[in-house]
Order: C-alpha cells, then sequence, then structure tokens
C-alpha cells in the first residue's frame, strides 16, 4: 500500500492522536497548515513504520525504487543529497583515509572530508573552454592515480554536473573495482537517467558503488527528497543505513517519504520521458535562428573534444560568450522581462532546468524569450573571463590539521602566497574555488575577483565579506 494512503486510512478510522506532531493533523485548529501537507504529517506511531530501520510500508516503498532503478537496495533521503553524500563517504571510510575526488565536486563532499578527517587527492576535470565549463572526468587519470597511490579507499566524483556534463562512470568504476576501491557518484542532477531512452548514461547501471540522487531536483517530488543507490559487494549495507541514522533527522517527514512513494509510481509511466523528450526537441527546434546567442548541445560536440563523454540534454544551457552581455545580465533579462526565472547564472552561461512537468506552452515562452532578447543583443568577439580554477592549489596542510581558531581576514588580493583557512564558492553550484590548507595562488585571485566584479554569490565559511579571505 502507498504511504499516502496507508495514513489516509489510519485518520479515517478516527484514531485519537496523542503522539507528534504538535498541530495533530487538526487543520480547523491550525487553518495555515492547510495546504502544507498537515494531513500526511504522522510520527512513527504503530503501523507507520520507520524509515531508519524499516519494514513494512517504507520497506515496500523502497523496494520500488530498487525496481525502477535496477539497485540492489535503495534509501530514502528526506534532507536531500547532502544527507547521502555523507552518510555514504562516512560508511566507506575511515578517520585519516585518503580519498581520490574530483575537484569540482559539491560542498556537501567536502564538509564530508573535513568531518570525517580524510587526506584527499584532487582531479582536476579537462575546461572546456569554448564553453566555460569542466568537462567529464578522464578514467585515465583515474588510473593513473590509483596506480600511484596505494593509499586510497574511495573515489569520489560528480556526474552529470550541474552543467549535464556526464563523466564514463563504467570504466571508473570497473578501472577502481580492479584495485579494490568502491566509487561514490554525486547524481543529485541525474535521478531520471537510465528510466527510458531518452535520457542515460546513468551511475547505477554504469556500476557505481553508491549513486546519491535528488529527486526534487528532475523528478516530480517535494524539495529535499532524494535517495542513495547501494549496489555494491564493497560496501557494507548496514554501515549505509548506520550513518543515515546519524546523519539524517530522527523524525523523518511523513510529508517528504510520501513524496518519493508517488513520484516512484508516477515516473512508472514511460510516457512521460517520450513527451519530455519531445518537447525538448521542440526547443530546440525553434531556437536554430539566435544569432548572437546559443544553445549549447554538448552532445554534437562528443568527439570534438576529449573532455566530454555524454551530456544531459535536459539541462538548457544558454551561451553568453559572443554577446555584450553576461550569464547575470540574461538571467536578470529573462526574469524582469519575460517573468521566467532560471535555474543558474554563470559569467558565460545561464542554466534552465526542464523536467516531465514543464508544459509545452512554457517551454515556447522561453524560445521565444531568447529570440527575442536575441535580436535586441550585439555581437562580440568571444569574451575569455571565466571562474573556473584551471590548476589545483598546492595543499600546504591537510584540513583535518588545520585551526580555524588561529586566523586573521585580508584583502583576497594581498593573499597570493598565503594559506587558506576557509572554503570559498560560488553558489550555485556550491565548487570551492579554494579550500582549507590550500595556498592561495594568482589563479585563485582571478577568479574571486572576476565573482566580486560580476557580483556572484561569492559564499566564505569564515570571513564574511567579498572582498576578504580568511588565512592561517
Amino acid at each position: 500500500m502507498k504511504i499516502k494512503k496507508y495514513i489516509e486510512n489510519y485518520t479515517e478510522n478516527g484514531y485519537i492522536p496523542f503522539h507528534m506532531p504538535g498541530h495533530k493533523r487538526n487543520t480547523e485548529f491550525a487553518p495555515y497548515l492547510e495546504n502544507s501537507g498537515a494531513k500526511l504529517d504522522m510520527t512513527e506511531v504503530y503501523g507507520m513504520d520507520d524509515m531508519h530501520a524499516p519494514c513494512g510500508i517504507i520497506l515496500e516503498s523502497m523496494r520500488k525504487a530498487e525496481l525502477l532503478w535496477k539497485s540492489k537496495s535503495s534509501f530514502f533521503l528526506v534532507n536531500g543529497s547532502t544527507g547521502g553524500i555523507l552518510s555514504a563517504i562516512r560508511a566507506c571510510t575511515n578517520y585519516g583515509d585518503e580519498i581520490l575526488m574530483a575537484r569540482n565536486c559539491h560542498k556537501s563532499v567536502y564538509n564530508a572530508v573535513s568531518l570525517c578527517g580524510l587526506k584527499p587527492t584532487f582531479i582536476l576535470p579537462e575546461i572546456i573552454a569554448d564553453f566555460s565549463v569542466y568537462g567529464s572526468l578522464s578514467p585515465e587519470k583515474v588510473s593513473d592515480e590509483l596506480n600511484k597511490n596505494s593509499n586510497i579507499k574511495l573515489v569520489v566524483l560528480t556526474s552529470p554536473t550541474y552543467e549535464g556534463i556526464i563523466s564514463d562512470v563504467k570504466q571508473i568504476s570497473e578501472t577502481a573495482h580492479r584495485f579494490g576501491i568502491p566509487v561514490i557518484v554525486d547524481e543529485a542532477h541525474g535521478a531520471h537517467l537510465d528510466l527510458s531512452e531518452y535520457f542515460t548514461n546513468g551511475a547505477v547501471r554504469a556500476g557505481a558503488d553508491i549513486a546519491v540522487q535528488s529527486l526534487h531536483k528532475t523528478l516530480p517530488s517535494l524539495t529535499q527528497t532524494g535517495i542513495l543507490h547501494l549496489n555494491s559487494e564493497l560496501i557494507d549495507k548496514n554501515a549505509v543505513q548506520r550513518e543515515l541514522s546519524v546523519f539524517q533527522t530522527s523524525s523523518p517527514s511523513y510529508v517528504l517519504m510520501s513524496s518519493i512513494d508517488e513520484c516512484i509510481e508516477k515516473i512508472n509511466d514511460r510516457s512521460l520521458f517520450h513527451d519530455w523528450k519531445k518537447r525538448l526537441d521542440l526547443f530546440r527546434t525553434n531556437i536554430t535562428e539566435l544569432e548572437k546567442l546559443s544553445v549549447i548541445d554538448y552532445t554534437n560536440h562528443i568527439g570534438e573534444y576529449s573532455g566530454i563523454f555524454a551530456f544531459d540534454s535536459s539541462k538548457i544551457v544558454i551561451c553568453t560568450d559572443r554577446t555584450n552581455i553576461n550569464g547575470l545580465q540574461l538571467a536578470d533579462i529573462l526574469r524582469q522581462y519575460y517573468r521566467i526565472e532560471t535555474e543558474m547564472s554563470a559569467q558565460n552561461y545561464v542554466i534552465a532546468m526542464t523536467s516531465m512537468a514543464d508544459s509545452k506552452e512554457n517551454i515556447n515562452k522561453l524560445a521565444n524569450a531568447l529570440a527575442d532578447i536575441d535580436r535586441q543583443l550585439i555581437t562580440v568577439p568571444q569574451k575569455k573571463e571565466h571562474t573556473l580554477i584551471t590548476q589545483i592549489p598546492e595543499k600546504a596542510e591537510s584540513f583535518s590539521e588545520n585551526s580555524v581558531s588561529n586566523f586573521k581576514n585580508i584583502n583576497y588580493k594581498k593573499a597570493v602566497g598565503r594559506i587558506s583557512a576557509e572554503h570559498i564558492w560560488i553558489y550555485p553550484p556550491g565548487v570551492p574555488i579554494i579550500a582549507p590548507g590550500e595556498v592561495i595562488c594568482n589563479d585563485t585571485v582571478r577568479v574571486i575577483e572576476t565573482a566580486v566584479s560580476n557580483n556572484m554569490n561569492l559564499q566564505h565559511t569564515l570571513s564574511h565579506s567579498a572582498e576578504d579571505i580568511a588565512v592561517l
């Protein structure tokens, strides 16, 4: 039985709730909760199962997820992929272990590194200069690093990236497995992959030991909902469950779990993926006349660039590189004049995220808006400015050896040669420009300066001014 139906039946049977939550599902007393899902807001009373030790309706729903994604075990996430990433890394490592990770991992991976006292070796994906994005993680670089360092216990990467770039997870996993090393893929943006023939190259079926997905990013489910898929003989299932119970709330929301359950039921209809792809194809047909803006389809460049393995076509990446505006300005124009809110904007592009819930009408409105804006722009030589680090900073100290109580803030322009005491990232996507223990170099200063001058959302973990950086 579905979680929602079970709760509805429970309520109809007239049980009197002398238990949490405090609103007692009484929306007559608290009308403001009427449209907030309060009718499904339960706690782990008899028969409602327990997400941390599932044996009833929650386990049944997790089994449906396993069948759909073809995993060995699937676990619900109610505080997004972040909780899944922290739990997965903790379950696969011991304090002080060395791990291999893509430099463009999300900040949640870096937080896991700090919490678990891990020693990371970074791999910087190739920069696709024509599009100002990081490409796929190279399996050859992974192999080289594993051959050089026998102490590495785990490989972590992001696929797909925010921009839709997918790595060859199959080859990376096969390489790591030859060394007996598990692979965790942050697949927050790829929950829809491999559920149809239209969106492929997902991590679960490619052999990743753990894939962590945000359902709410690309599928019809509430914010904070996600799934962790375990597909490995190298990782103890009980360890994963134990760490999930550490990093997730002990009072998981039945509203969110019901949303996951309903989403799984919904997306079993494969025609939804077909219609989604059809609308995207129509969109790309309608924007072929753009002269200044360009909508990037990396699929057309696979083979042309060694750094692109595959592309998730659900992402619409609109490049401003050859126009007289930048990505932030384009996002602002779309917002102010067309009432279109995009997912994120960078110096060189804007990302419009799509899903099966986008209507044909709204997809057409985006295409028409871009055509209208394009007619008003001026063509300029391609801009070379971007906010990607081009080299991995020298590491002076490991994260665990840093003392964040012993730091001072200085102007970032005067910080070259100093050791960073903090993480700094542009959010989104939340990929660090500099991490604690790394030596600040000219490349670091260049990226920060570009972000500051373009009013990008620059976030620091210690200093409070965009002009400053915390150094040891």
